[in-house]
């Protein structure tokens, strides 16, 4: 270009589409030039429009019309926002909402949770589609706080229990057991309900009496650990300190392992192996084997000595 020549003018870009304005998953009526009036969910794909319908003389799946042109359109309709399609679809699946106010606080969350729990257990079976809708608000809420599977089940279990009984429950009235895994079945600790994901993750630690039993669960845990013993913990009480199964496992082939039962007795934790395997001529020769290493040797050692050092005081 010669210089003080003007500049060119910059070539226009293209025209707006009318339903660049519209939001994505909208449900819209056209009309269109050719007379033809169409309604459908509307769907954005790299600067395309497209609206997809369903209905009668339409395929079970539905029609895509599109990509729809901007001369092609003379009026749009919002039928129904998203928002408004969000909502209908959230009331399908969960049903009415159960009345109170959204949780926002930890007690908030407990309380709401509680509510919903006990609106699950006060539905008959026969209704069991109303229970399904229920829960499913229970679980939607329960996830806003990654409030885990086992802890969901232990309160929807408290709800029916409350329905037959003012007593508080044990494990023991809530599950098969006295213990359970963890992921199955738990009571919630009050900072599980903290919407603050790092409140949640916090360790509480031991009462001081547990951390003084060198034969106490998280003790024993230790003793087994440190002697190079390859264990942890399958199943555990309410609090998980008062018992548990601690799976250790034999340096043998296949199966081999044992299952150290512990239990609350006389003011401590008393411990008791079993071979967790079957009584076939293959397990027994496994167990036969395990019982020769040095290995269950240390396991046994554990079971008598416990934890070798015990810290009582945190801090002291």
């Amino acid at each position: 270009m010669i210089p003080g020549e003007d500049a060119p003018d910059p070539v226009p870009g293209p025209e707006p589409h009318p339903l660049d304005s519209c939001e994505d998953r909208c449900r819209l009526r056209l009309t269109l030039r050719d007379g033809r009036v169409i309604e459908g969910l509307h769907n954005a794909v790299a600067g395309r429009h497209f609206l997809h319908r369903t209905g009668p003389g339409l395929p079970l799946v539905g029609a895509v019309e599109g990509p729809i042109e901007a001369g092609d359109i003379r009026a749009i309709e919002v039928v129904t926002t998203r928002a408004a399609l969000l909502e209908q679809g959230r009331e399908l699946l969960q049903g009415p909402r159960v009345p109170g106010r959204e949780p926002v606080t930890r007690d908030d969350f407990e309380h709401r949770l509680q509510t919903l729990a006990r609106a699950v257990a006060a539905v008959p079976e026969a209704d069991w589609e109303l229970q399904i809708r229920l829960k499913r608000q229970f679980e939607a809420c329960a996830e806003r706080i990654a409030l885990g599977p086992g802890k969901q089940a232990w309160m929807l279990a408290e709800a029916r229990w409350a329905r037959k009984s003012n007593a508080s429950p044990t494990m023991a009235d809530l599950w098969i057991e006295p213990v359970a895994s963890r992921s199955c079945f738990a009571r919630p600790r009050p900072q599980d309900f903290d919407p603050d994901p790092a409140i949640r993750r916090r360790r509480v630690p031991p009462p001081p009496e547990v951390r003084a039993d060198p034969f106490s669960v998280p003790n024993m845990l230790a003793a087994l650990l440190g002697r190079d013993l390859k264990a942890r913990i399958t199943r555990s009480g309410d609090p998980p300190h008062a018992a548990a199964h601690i799976q250790v496992d034999m340096p043998v082939k296949g199966r081999a392992r044992f299952v150290l039962i512990g239990e609350p007795s006389q003011g401590t934790t008393g411990w008791r192996a079993v071979w967790d395997g079957n009584d076939s001529k293959p397990g027994l020769r496994r167990r036969r084997l395990s019982e020769a290493t040095e290995a269950y040797r240390r396991m046994l050692a554990a079971m008598r000595e416990g934890c070798r050092s015990v810290q009582p005081d945190l801090f002291g």
